[in-house]
This record gives structure tokens, sequence and C-alpha cells, in this order.
């Protein structure tokens, strides 16, 4: 992971943390960045005054037995139960496969900070981390909702937590939304559909809504708790979803490399090109809202990597700063704390 200057774009630091950082999540009070690494069963937990990793997590416990039930002798021979991470062993040049685990992908913070939700592709396991000690407090396997059996995102709103599950992909069976309670991590009502990949949620606390991305049909659905649907068009490929001050939302455009302005108030949606001076960018992921709420940052995630400042106002691109290809996602941090 790299920390940039948001000022002058210079990469101030770069931190060492697993296979496949993804998504990002900040502690309420910006002391405290956590990344799931979704290639090494593992959360990393990132102390941002001192720009340095604090410790690993795992998410699910290293197996001492294979799928079909044979001993993973060398998870003996290593003592590999006792690390926090698959990173340690499973790395480009050590133990093969270099992406190890369960795949732990939805990441939510509770609203007191002092638990993670980590959600895992492969198990269809949902998983309780306790962050005072760093361990797993619990986990529950999630029911297959039809086909769908893989927890891609989470979000929470009034002491629910909601779970975008999705078939294997690629599928264009349906998808669906579950809420559990918090505390028993017990389902609530019943499942409400989706489209087949429900890509990333949303939750909207003043409006008491929960958007969803529907990679696969070009489009952001509001759900409420009662089952209520309201519907907007984006283009090709919505991925990420950021809200934005004046009551909008942005969505990230993977396929159409492009970004949309939603208003569910008015029922419209503006979708414009990812472009700056002319040169177009491209798969845009995820996107931060800077300090001051007047522009956002946008991953473009190329291979030729690019964080995109778009001002708010103009809607427009307005800074172009080179990062690594294939970044994926983005947290804007304080720079002066004490």
């Amino acid at each position: 992971m790299a920390l940039l200057d948001g000022a002058t774009g210079a990469v101030a630091a770069r931190i060492e943390v697993g296979m496949l950082p993804h998504n990002l999540v900040l502690s309420p009070d910006g002391r405290v960045l956590y990344a799931v690494v979704v290639g090494s069963q593992a959360v990393a937990e990132i102390d941002v005054a001192e720009v340095r990793l604090r410790r690993t997590m795992l998410t699910s416990p290293v197996p001492d037995r294979r799928e079909d039930g044979t001993i993973i002798q060398p998870h003996i021979d290593q003592a590999a139960f006792s690390h926090s991470t698959c990173y340690d062993c499973h790395r480009p040049d050590g133990a093969q496969p270099k992406y190890a685990g369960d795949r732990p992908f939805g990441l939510l913070l509770s609203p007191d900070g002092r638990h993670l939700y980590v959600s895992h592709l492969r198990s269809s396991r949902l998983a309780v981390l306790n962050l005072e000690s760093g361990e797993i407090e619990r986990s529950v396997v999630l029911e297959a909702a039809g086909t769908a059996t893989e927890p891609v995102a989470l979000a929470e709103m009034n002491d629910q937590i909601w779970v975008a599950l999705r078939p294997h992909q690629p599928s264009t069976l349906p998808g669906a939304l579950r809420r559990l309670d918090a505390p028993t991590l017990a389902p609530v009502g019943d499942d409400m559909p989706t489209g087949a990949d429900p890509g990333a949620l949303l939750a909207l606390p003043d409006r008491a809504r929960v958007l969803v991305s529907n990679f696969e049909t070009d489009t952001v659905s509001e759900h409420d708790d009662a089952g209520a649907v309201v519907t907007l068009a984006a283009a090709p490929g919505p991925l990420g979803l950021l809200a934005l001050p004046n009551h909008q939302v942005l969505a990230l455009d993977y396929y159409s490399n492009a970004v949309s302005f939603l208003d569910f108030d008015a029922g419209t949606t503006r979708t414009l090109p990812l472009e700056y001076h002319g040169a177009p960018y491209v798969n845009p992921t995820h996107a931060a809202l800077a300090s001051d709420g007047r522009s956002a940052w946008i991953v473009s995630s190329g291979t030729d990597g690019h964080l995109l400042e778009m001002n708010l106002t103009m809607q427009q691109i307005v800074r172009d700063v080179s990062i690594d290809g294939l970044s994926f996602g983005v947290a804007v941090v304080p720079g002066n704390l004490q």
C-alpha cells in the first residue's frame, strides 16, 4: 500500500501488508486504517500517524487439512497456526500458491469501533474480529440464497448488517440481500432479490436506505427494510459507490470508463466520461471524499494506475496522480494527527 501526499501527489511511504489488499476502512477518529488482504486471509491494521503496519489479524483459522481430508503437513511443520497472516509463508517467493485462504473481501467496522465484520467469498463465512484482542470472536456460515453463496459486500444500518450475496461469477442467476441482527448475526426477515453481481453496498442512514451497485445490469438500486426498491440507470459496470455532500451518490462505472452522479430524490442520472485534458482513463473502482468535501479522489485501476481528483462543483477531473497499476481502493486520512 502507498501513502500519497494530497497536496503534492508524491509517495510519502509504502507499507507491505500482504497479497491483494482491497477494501479500506478508516476508524471514526481517523487514527487507524484497516485493509482486507484478500490473498493472505487477513486484515492489516495501519497506524495512520506513524505510517506503519501495527498488526495483522487472521480472518479465518489456518486449516490443518485440505478439502479432501488430507493433512497439510507444511502447516504443521512450520507452526502456521501461530501466524496472524498467510503472507508470512505464502508470498511471491515463498510457499505456493502465493494467494492463500478463504478470500476475505467484505469489510465493515462496527459503529463503536470495537469489532470488524469480514465476509469470505470461498467459505461463505462471516467473521467478527475483536479489535482489542485481534482474535476471531465468532463466525457464522451464511446459508446460500439459491445459487448465491459469495458474501461480497457489507453495510450497517439501524443495528442490522446488510450482506450482498452473489453466485460464483460469471453468472446470470440472481443474487440476494440479507439482513442480519448485528448482536446475534441471526437473519432478519426474508432475503431481498438483486441482480447476479451486486458489487457494492452503501448505507444512507439519513434516508434509511441501502444502495446496491448492480454490476451486470448497469443500475444502482435503493432498498429499504420493507423491501421497497427504487432503481436508477448508471453506465456499464457500476462498482464502487460514494455518498456526496449534496445528497447525491457517485457511482464508479468500471466497464464504461465513466462516473455517474445519481440523484434518487429527483430520479436522475448524469454520466460523465473519465477524462482529463482530453486523455481517457479506464476502469474506475472506488472513490473517497476529500477532507474539505469539495472534491473526490477516484482510483483508475488500469495497468497504468491513476488517482484522479474530481472537483464536485464543476464535475470535472482537475488533477492526475500516477499510482501503481491495478490499484483498487482509496481512503483519505488526516495528515496532522498528534
